[in-house]
């Protein structure tokens, strides 16, 4: 992992503000233990700014990119390197442990985001990550998803199963009528070439919520 580009201090030891994060709920554990092993990366000033008055994720992020507040730069760069080692449990020919794993990253993935996007991750027949990709980009409010596009992909990567993931940065994590309608085209549609979808994540901030364990796939 190449941290030369981060504007950071390597000798700060930072503070004890990121325990003060998980008791505020603001993080789960396994970001609370991706951010803790950055610690050593980052100054007192962004260590400062998980705290935040108990910014969600999604809220941090966006103040993060929008301020010129001392830390800002180092508390993105750590964001990307948090990014970075939980993509490690993603990473192409690895079977996913738990959905935990998929649901972190994807929080991660879509923090700050200002508009809607819809990603999709291809799997092979162990449900080994076979690739990730940003496949429709959207508004606020929404996103055109189109299911020939998804098809090309998946053949294109050879893929076996999908796991569907889509933000809503209204801040509503409920699924909505369109994410059914969705979720159920993409499903008649990838049958047809022999794929399976195993889940649509929908992430709004710091929440993530699995169709699958609610019985919507």
């Amino acid at each position: 992992m190449n941290t030369s580009s981060c504007p950071v201090d390597p000798s700060a030891s930072g503070s004890s503000s990121l325990s003060s994060a998980a008791s505020s709920g603001v993080f789960t554990a396994r970001e609370l233990g991706v951010l803790d092993a950055l610690r050593p990366f980052l100054g007192a000033e962004a260590e400062g700014l998980y705290t935040a008055q108990g910014r969600s994720l999604h809220k941090l992020v966006c103040f993060a990119q929008d301020s010129s507040l001392p830390g800002c730069a180092q508390l993105l760069c750590g964001l990307r390197l948090a990014r970075e080692l939980l993509a490690e449990e993603l990473r192409p020919g690895e079977a996913f442990r738990s959905l935990s794993a998929v649901s972190d990253y994807l929080k991660l993935h879509f923090a700050g985001q200002a508009h809607e996007s819809f990603a999709v991750l291809f799997l092979d027949a162990r449900h080994a990550l076979l690739a990730f990709e940003d496949l429709f980009r959207g508004t606020l409010t929404q996103t055109e998803v189109y299911p020939r596009e998804v098809l090309k992909r998946a053949l294109r990567h050879n893929a076996a199963a999908v796991i569907l993931a889509h933000n809503h940065p209204s801040g509503a994590v409920e699924p909505s009528a369109a994410d059914l309608d969705v979720t159920e085209a993409l499903k008649a549609a990838l049958a047809l070439i022999g794929v399976r979808v195993l889940d649509h994540f929908v992430v709004a901030g710091n929440r993530a919520v699995s169709m699958a364990e609610r019985g919507l796939v």
